[in-house]
């Protein structure tokens, strides 16, 4: 979404010669390899509870196996905390727990920044019923999660709990996050293809841990979430078949496949 921005990987404003930076929730490491190929000057850590599956990384890239919740122990305050897609993995106070470390282990005039998803499926233009099996999923498993004890609610709160954590020059940049090559905006169609990529392949791993366990009206089996996530993922696709000659039916189009507009 940010490729055609000089910077495509932050928007903080954190200078040119940053010396410390923290990725929270590092995931596979990718962020904070590529910062720390952007700044070979800065100390780049990338922190999270698994081992990132890489081999090897920039000299000035850390990545490390850690509890963020427990007490933070880097001596050197950060430059700027980036923290990206941590829904539904904290309760509410542990959320504020986070915050309140980021706050304390910032240098004065530092930043952090944080990217949420909504973990809706919605549409612009109604394209997408508010029935649908695609949008049903995001409900439920909003649901759940809330049951769960830890809510997929940051992309709402964030913003006040950084503030609340004592943070000022508060910005907040939302954009559409296509779902399916629908767009006409050629970076958005690319955006869009391999979101939808991104979904196909792992709906059925987002929505299995919580609804097998906090499900309702109770937890469901693994053949119900698998059904589920096979009827989202068809639920878009139409076919149509072109007359036979000289066939008295109705024109159609010939086979076409639409995929979910958001």
């Amino acid at each position: 979404m940010e490729s055609d921005r000089p910077n495509p990987l932050f928007r903080a404003p954190v200078g040119p010669d940053p010396q410390h930076i923290l990725d929270v929730g590092t995931g596979k490491g990718s962020w904070a390899i590529d910062v720390a190929d952007m700044f070979p000057s800065a100390t780049v850590r990338g922190v999270g509870l698994f081992p990132p599956p890489v081999s090897w990384v920039p000299p000035n890239c850390i990545l490390e196996i850690d509890d963020v919740l427990q007490e933070w122990t880097w001596q050197q305050p950060f430059d700027l905390i980036h923290i990206r897609i941590l829904d539904a993995a904290f309760t509410h106070e542990e959320q504020e727990r986070l915050y309140r470390q980021c706050y304390e282990s910032i240098h004065p005039g530092g930043w952090v920044e944080q990217l949420e998803m909504s973990p809706n499926f919605l549409s612009d233009d109604g394209s997408l019923p508010p029935d649908s099996l695609a949008a049903n999923l995001g409900k439920i498993c909003v649901r759940a999660a809330a049951k769960s004890g830890r809510p997929m609610d940051l992309y709402y709160r964030c913003t006040e709990l950084i503030e609340k954590a004592g943070f000022t020059d508060i910005h907040v940049h939302e954009c559409k996050w296509p779902l399916g090559p629908w767009a006409r905006d050629k970076q958005l169609k690319e955006v869009g293809t391999v979101n939808f990529a991104q979904w196909a392949a792992g709906m059925e791993g987002y929505a299995m841990h919580l609804l097998t366990k906090y499900g309702e009206p109770k937890p469901w089996s693994k053949e119900e979430v698998m059904v589920y996530v096979a009827k989202v993922k068809n639920e878009k696709r139409v076919w149509a078949r072109k007359p036979l000659s000289n066939s008295k039916e109705s024109p159609t189009t010939t086979a076409i496949k639409k995929e979910n507009k958001d």
